[in-house]
């Protein structure tokens, strides 16, 4: 592409694209996160109408306000009723590793939406500017959420290793969380420790029965390194696709490829299928 054509497109992709895919996550990936997650009937059913209202209103009110604020109550309200869930089961016993990555998973759907949330409201949370914590609201959806459900599915009776990996995710989420705030060593330590948790992820899903499973559990193999490229960008591991600066580049990549390939794909065949005995209590 020439230069001015890359230059509009890059645009694109640090403009429309994060609304886009945030929009896909609570429309689309957040309903099928908590059907995988077996949370009662009727709040599967809200979620999809709570989700479609804060999609659209990300796609149709650009601007941050009142309104935008308003299309995200109703997902708000789903958010934390999924969170009161996921804190009751992490109270009950047993605490297997797959039951914490499950609850903990359902806990962090408030917390996620809590960034979306002061995206829409323009609100500098941190003191990071909208633009920032809408994408830090895309992260913890996926991070936060749907690989942590998929996992507490996943490695059900896996055994040790598998229970690492599925721990290692629960807790990168929270040190990415104070990686945010706190000091550059720690926002670069919790980043590569998140890419490599969710490098092991990708390997149990490629063992895991199933041939979409494994197809996403590829997709994390080649999205979760190029996150930690992306987080060792200033040590000489920084990288262009198509002419895109790094954070446009990171965007088109591992952004589109874990939302639109691993999390949809893991998500559609998880909600569709039975909840593995003993692994939640709770299936109305």
């Amino acid at each position: 592409m020439r230069s001015h054509e890359v230059a509009a497109a890059n645009a694109w992709v640090l403009t429309t694209l994060p609304a886009l895919l945030v929009a896909v996550m609570t429309s689309v990936l957040t309903p099928l996160a908590l059907t995988a997650a077996a949370v009662p009937r009727w709040l599967r059913i809200a979620a999809w109408p709570a989700g479609a209202l804060a999609g659209l209103g990300l796609l149709l009110v650009e601007d941050a306000g009142v309104m935008a604020t308003l299309t995200v109550v109703p997902y708000a309200g789903v958010a934390v009723a999924a969170g009161v869930i996921g804190a009751a089961r992490l109270i009950a016993r047993p605490r297997s590793a797959s039951r914490i990555a499950l609850g903990v998973g359902l806990a962090f759907v408030p917390a996620a939406t809590f960034w979306l949330a002061c995206a829409r409201a323009g609100y500098a949370l941190l003191g990071y500017a909208p633009f920032w914590v809408l994408l830090t609201a895309a992260h913890f959806h996926v991070a936060g959420v749907y690989l942590l459900i998929v996992l507490g599915r996943i490695t059900h009776d896996r055994g040790r290793v598998a229970a690492a990996i599925a721990l290692a995710c629960v807790l990168s989420v929270p040190l990415t969380a104070a990686g945010i705030y706190g000091p550059a060593w720690l926002e670069v330590a919790a980043a590569v420790g998140m890419a490599a948790s969710g490098f092991g992820a990708g390997v149990l899903l490629v063992t895991t029965p199933g041939r979409a499973l494994r197809v996403a559990g590829a997709v994390l193999l080649l999205s979760m390194p190029l996150a930690g490229a992306f987080a060792l960008r200033d040590h000489g591991t920084s990288f262009s696709i198509l002419g895109f600066d790094p954070l446009g580049s990171m965007l088109i990549s591992h952004g589109v490829l874990n939302a639109l390939a691993f999390a949809a794909i893991s998500l559609v065949v998880l909600a569709r299928s039975p909840l593995p005995a003993g692994l939640v209590d709770e299936r109305r």
